[in-house]
């Protein structure tokens, strides 16, 4: 997977509690999109649409499933507690595996930064997850092209759509529109690990060439409108 330039963020790193929720997907909208407000249930429970899968984990249970994952996981350096990194055969194996790829809907994979890794030049897990949500829903590459994830051949150019899958667990809740995000990376670096994952193998499994691709990143909102996330060059 290509190795991603990172643009300097603005981090504000907040220290703000977190409350149940159920963490059901959006529902809808196109690629792109208008500006948004505050977090509240964005991507959040009562949203319809694309929900998880059967057998999904609760919210309250992401993180220390998560934890517990990795604790048992520990080998190649770490990387064996990436279930996104896993083949179908891997995850067809591995039960626990399965119900954490399951909190994220079709065509999406979920990003749990307390298991995340960015792969290229120098990889590394996701740096200061506890700073973070517990959990991003990211579309990943379909063809042809859906209002979620979208390439456009001619420009080389991927636009594809996120949501804090547990917003009331986010950090970063109360903060507006993009930095419900940003502000909760934990490390600028870790944005990449959303855009690789917008670009996921470089599409090959949906016979996709992807690895020079540029990506615009889009943050689903409580309402449903979009907001501008990121720009992968």
């Amino acid at each position: 997977m290509r190795h991603l330039v990172v643009v300097a963020l603005s981090l504000t790193l907040a220290a703000c509690g977190g409350d149940d929720d159920s963490g059901a997907s959006p529902s809808s909208g196109g690629s792109g999109g208008s500006t948004g407000g505050a977090a509240g249930t964005g991507g959040a429970a009562g949203a319809g649409g694309a929900g998880a899968t059967a057998g999904a984990p609760a919210c309250t249970d992401v993180v220390s499933l998560a934890e517990a994952y990795k604790k048992t996981h520990p080998g190649n350096g770490g990387k064996d507690w990436d279930i996104i990194a896993k083949t179908a055969a891997q995850v067809a194996a591995d039960p626990d595996a399965q119900k954490l790829l399951a909190l994220c809907g079709p065509d999406q994979k979920p990003v749990i930064p307390l298991l995340a890794w960015e792969y290229g030049g120098n990889d590394h897990s996701w740096i200061n997850p506890q700073a973070s949500a517990p959990v991003y829903c990211v579309y990943i590459p379909v063809s042809p092209s859906t209002s979620h994830w979208e390439y456009d051949a001619a420009a080389d150019h991927v636009t594809a759509d996120v949501y804090v899958k547990c917003p009331d667990q986010n950090p970063c809740k109360g903060e507006q529109g993009k930095d419900q995000v940003l502000s909760c990376l934990g490390d600028p670096s870790n944005i990449e690990i959303l855009v690789d994952t917008a670009s996921l193998n470089d599409g090959a499994g949906a016979g996709l060439s992807l690895s020079e691709a540029s990506t615009d990143l889009y943050l689903i909102l409580a309402d449903q409108s979009k907001v501008h996330l990121y720009t992968g060059l």
